[in-house]
């Protein structure tokens, strides 16, 4: 019973994985297309409609159910533990550079954009962010 679980908890994260995946290159897709016309415009539709960064949001996904995956899949041993951990440590790494480019991106955001009457009306979820901190700007790109 606990092996079939597991199995089918695997199965769900490599869906999951696959959503995370194809909602980054949804993302990435639609912003390459809606910044030809105009590279300076704020992108708001597509996917940009519900998630402001559908393809950092998207990674987040890919990489958190990947991990999910591995760790229903592990044998239950000392040696599985370990790599268990530093598959965790390497999780956070990836989540806390995700999470620093959405604060970034969300912070130009409001300095580029905070007059314009559609970003205000612009009610896509920003993401996880870190709690603002004054300091010169992040240089995180546009099109990272």
């Amino acid at each position: 019973v606990v092996a079939g679980l597991r199995a089918a908890a695997a199965k769900t994260a490599v869906g999951l994985a696959w959503a995370g995946f194809l909602l980054a290159a949804a993302g990435d897709a639609y912003k390459s297309v809606a910044k030809r016309s105009d590279p300076s415009a704020l992108v708001t539709g597509g996917p940009f409609a519900l998630l402001a960064h559908p393809n950092y949001q998207g990674e987040q996904l890919l990489w958190t159910a990947s991990t999910a995956a591995g760790l229903a899949l592990a044998p239950l041993s000392w040696a599985s533990a370990a790599s268990a951990l530093g598959a965790l440590v390497g999780l956070a790494g990836i989540n806390f550079v995700l999470v620093q480019a959405t604060t970034g991106l969300n912070a130009r955001h409001r300095a580029t954009y905070g007059d314009d009457p559609k970003f205000r009306a612009w009610t896509a979820w920003k993401g996880v962010e870190f709690a603002a901190t004054p300091g010169p700007p992040t240089g995180v790109s546009e099109l990272y």
